[in-house]
């Protein structure tokens, strides 16, 4: 196994610059996800750190070894791929074992570690299918165990669960998770999913238009996140924005907006700090806004949808003209024409400033 360190590490296609300077280290053993909408450059920075493309600036350490001029079969790296890129003519066990065989490797060797890898990904009575025999989730299984059979320093998996159906991502994602812990594999994975990034990950790195915008825990991630983007990125459904304005009241800080003012605590006062016009943008998940609750702040406005999902419902409130979504208990959901008020709680608010969008 091995760390990886990107330094400073660009990559340019024409004047098209693709990534910008990422700078990430990423721990031995560790599961780093990759994260953000298509043409972040997510992708672009897995294929550097695999050798299939080259570094425009910067450099790419693996341990304390610099790989960035190294050819893709000399880094010791496995990759998992949207496309499983089975072969239809092999079975499980010729497809899993391929790359052991190329190596020319002993073939007790090679049965043994055929055998500890079906075992663990739960393939032993499918060994002597072909693909064309097998579900979605089985081949995405099949090429999981053609990476990792081969003892890889880095497993790199480039959005590996986006071709399977809803119910087959949960469960292989569960399957991905459990394997790699029981590995210690260092793994990069890269999705466009920010559930599947919370789930799988031990850090998150979210990253918009080849930028790196913060890299943390996943709950670090969605309680605080660094900016705009990454709050309204991150969480389902999208965080709630408003633009308000601010001002001081009784050592607090009032935040108004259409006909309604909202009072955070005094320990936000300094948000105000550097602020040219008393203007920023007040966060709030919609699971943090509660109906029918008694926490401290609350918005006044009209239901105008109701969501049930099951545990809880969603409910759509105009307030002053603002929609603005919301939770409550599924057995005291409001009707579409009540007024409610939606409670939340001071330490469940972000504040953001407008111009630059970051964190305040």
């Amino acid at each position: 196994m091995a760390s990886v360190t990107l330094q400073q590490m660009s990559k340019q296609f024409g004047v098209v610059r693709a990534v910008n300077a990422l700078d990430i280290a990423i721990a031995d053993g560790e599961f780093l996800t990759l994260l953000g909408p298509s043409g972040c450059g997510k992708s672009t920075a897995l294929a550097c750190i695999a050798g299939l493309e080259r570094p425009s600036a910067g450099a790419i350490v693996f341990g304390e070894k610099d790989v960035t001029e190294l050819a893709p079969h000399e880094r010791n790296i496995a990759l998992v791929f949207q496309d499983f890129a089975l072969y239809p003519h092999m079975s499980v066990r010729e497809n899993i074992s391929f790359g052991l065989r190329q190596q020319r490797l002993d073939g007790a060797v090679i049965s043994k570690q055929v055998a500890a890898a079906a075992d663990m990904l739960d393939l032993g009575a499918l060994l002597d299918r072909r693909p064309s025999e097998l579900s979605g989730g089985q081949r995405q299984r099949v090429a999981v165990g053609r990476a990792v059979v081969r003892n890889p320093a880095v497993l790199l998996m480039d959005e590996p669960l986006s071709n399977l159906d809803a119910g087959l991502r949960i469960k292989t994602r569960t399957e991905i998770k459990r394997l790699q812990r029981e590995l210690g594999t260092t793994t990069v994975f890269v999705t466009h999913d920010q559930e599947e990034a919370m789930v799988l990950s031990d850090r998150v790195a979210v990253m918009r238009t080849g930028e790196l915008q913060q890299v943390g825990p996943p709950m670090e991630v969605y309680r605080r996140p660094a900016n705009l983007f990454v709050a309204g990125f991150i969480g389902s459904p999208a965080m709630n924005f408003f633009e308000v304005e601010l001002g001081r009241r009784d050592g607090r800080v009032a935040c108004t907006f259409g006909g309604q003012t909202v009072e955070l605590p005094a320990e936000a006062a300094s948000s105000l700090d550097g602020l040219n016009n008393g203007r920023a943008v007040l966060g709030v998940r919609p699971t943090d806004l509660l109906a029918g609750t008694s926490a401290p702040l609350r918005l006044h406005g009209e239901v105008f949808l109701v969501e049930p999902i099951g545990p809880v419902c969603y409910v759509d409130v105009d307030v002053d003209g603002h929609a603005v979504k919301g939770v409550c208990e599924p057995d005291h959901a409001p009707t579409p024409g009540d007024r409610i008020a939606l409670s939340f709680a001071p330490g469940r608010a972000h504040l953001f400033e407008p111009a630059t969008g970051r964190r305040l």
